[in-house]
């Protein structure tokens, strides 16, 4: 064989054994030294490719794709420092769980630690974000080079799925000339592989006994199975924005931010009396007040979770169980109890709900503006939701709960929102809410609703900087606040809209916010702009209203 028939054999194999497994879409980055992979995923006849000449936006686009569906995606660039801007998105993806395949083209052997152009290191250049790293040889003759190639993309796909998902990375070096052989479209010839199913709970799991107190974090699956198990007179279930299951369970608390953030003395005594057992199930929740509270509790607190690297925030629990979820509760034998604990709190849930719905009126802040564009937008859509603001006013001002709601929270920062909203919205009708420092961070991301036509709205609260710094301590050293935390933009996104395509439409009134503008087909953006100071006066006499009812409630 020559070189480029070697070359051929082993990135056309290196692809259709990934897609064996699971990987059925790629997001290419172009770039010279990757040419024979990129092709490699274009011409396989099962693979949806995408191209995006951004590699950061690139691999949060990929982790979008990946997030609505939980399928493995692969992302391809070329050597150098375009893979090391896969970095904060991998990061994102091991915190998620998320399985991205990181697929680095990489200058051969000779040409590293030479002064080539374009060459970095890029062993193990992930080595604290991926669960699994190799590194093929250059294309050569040996008879086990296809052997090879199967048997570390079986070990790559131990992490696609299961206790242990999370990205993975391998690296190729390449070796000009860089041209395969677009005709050996036969090398395309593997079937699907059936992926493993882990279930490592066996035997009945019998220690929660009476009133039990159960949190519900965002889920890899879709657990709305488990309503018939767990909607008991003697469980109380408080369920994250994040968790789907929201929109199905009668009863479910919502309002735990408001709620946790309230509670006098008295009533978390009463909690402490009453609640036998806390259940966390899935990832910690976004509340930091719940958190806070699970954090000073003395009620015994067990874990069920999906992945083998069980997260312990906000503290250790005294178990933990591993395994498919729904299958670990088949397990489970909770006792019977009372409804008395369920019903308080429960109350105190649908009287928060109550005093939004009444008095939300008296209010113009963002809160105001999300509780519109949560009732005037269609139950269908999903709501991708930008940390820092975005995701807390849903949660607390959200008395629906029914859309499903998608968030970066893994590493929760900003880097990356628009690109990850993007590739959710492949998959689904989507609605970004986001703030204008993160639309700013991650502009270049809009290129791809350009470029492969993807419809979404984007909805950005242009408060002219970081509104959530005005609600942490920081807030009162006005002399250096607005230089270092406040970061006022001064931007006008009329012009980012135009620059990609997008429809602009300026805000200023909630009366504005009607269902035709919410619910419009094609690329939106909606930009409400709002003061920042008035928004945390408002916020916090909501807050402060809803904390004065909460306390009133007897127990």
């Amino acid at each position: 064989m020559n070189h480029q028939e070697l070359l051929t054999r082993q990135v056309f194999t290196l692809v259709d054994v990934l897609w064996s497994y699971g990987m059925e879409e790629v997001v290419i980055s172009p770039g010279s030294r990757s040419t024979p992979i990129a092709i490699a995923a274009e011409l396989h006849p099962n693979i949806k490719t995408h191209v995006h000449p951004d590699e950061r936006s690139a691999a949060f686009f990929a982790l979008g794709l990946s997030k609505a569906e939980r399928s493995p995606v692969g992302i391809i660039c070329t050597s150098g420092t375009a893979a090391a801007n896969y970095t904060p998105a991998i990061a994102e993806a091991d915190l998620s769980h998320i399985p991205l395949i990181a697929l680095t083209a990489d200058r051969p052997h000779e040409l590293r630690d030479t002064g080539a152009p374009q060459s970095i290191s890029q062993n193990n250049m992930y080595r604290n974000y991926v669960k699994f790293f190799t590194e093929l040889p250059l294309a050569d003759m040996h008879e086990s080079a296809v052997e090879l190639i199967e048997a570390k993309i079986l070990q790559c796909s131990v992490f696609f799925t299961g206790i242990n998902t999370g990205p993975v990375h391998i690296n190729v070096p390449v070796r000009e000339p860089l041209m395969p052989d677009v005709t050996k479209l036969e090398l395309f010839n593997r079937p699907k592989k059936r992926m493993p199913v882990y279930k490592m709970v066996d035997g009945a799991i019998d220690v929660f006994h009476g009133t039990g107190l159960l949190f519900i974090g965002e889920t890899q699956a879709d657990i709305s199975g488990i309503a018939r198990m767990i909607e008991r007179d003697n469980l109380t279930i408080v369920v994250d924005p994040r968790q789907h299951l929201r929109k199905t369970l009668k009863n479910a608390v919502t309002h735990h931010d408001l709620i946790f953030n309230a509670l006098s003395e008295e009533q978390f005594g009463f909690v402490e009396e009453n609640v036998d057992f806390i259940l966390r199930i899935g990832e910690p929740l976004t509340s930091k007040a719940a958190n806070k509270f699970l954090a000073a509790t003395h009620i015994p607190q067990y874990v069920i979770s999906e992945l083998q690297n069980v997260k312990t925030y906000p503290v250790a629990p005294e178990a933990s169980y591993i395994g498919e979820i729904k299958d670990t509760l088949e397990h489970v034998e909770f006792s019977s109890g009372t409804a008395a604990f369920k019903n308080w709190l429960t109350d105190i849930d649908a009287s928060i709900s109550r005093h939004i719905d009444d008095n939300i009126n008296g209010f113009t802040d963002e809160g105001r503006f999300t509780y519109d564009i949560i009732r005037n937008t269609e139950g269908t859509t999903t709501f991708f939701l930008s940390s820092s603001m975005p995701i807390r006013d849903v949660e607390r001002y959200d008395t629906l709960n029914i859309h499903s709601i998608f968030a970066n929270r893994g590493a929760n920062g900003i880097d990356g929102v628009v690109s990850t909203a993007l590739g959710t919205a492949v998959k689904r009708p989507v609605t970004l809410i986001i703030g204008d420092v993160a639309l700013y961070h991650d502009m270049n991301g809009l290129l791809m609703a350009k470029l492969e036509n993807i419809d979404i709205n984007i909805i950005v609260f242009n408060n002219n900087g970081g509104g959530i710094f005005s609600f942490l301590p920081q807030y009162a050293e006005k002399d250096h606040f607005e230089r270092l935390f406040g970061t006022p933009l001064d931007l006008d996104f009329k012009h980012t809209a135009a620059l990609y395509d997008f429809n602009h439409s300026a805000v200023t009134d909630v009366n504005e916010l009607d269902v035709q503008l919410l619910n419009r087909s094609g690329r939106n953006m909606i930009e409400i702009k709002t003061d920042r100071d008035k928004n945390l006066q408002e916020h916090q006499k909501l807050k402060n209203e809803i904390g004065e009812m909460v306390r009133a409630i007897g127990i």
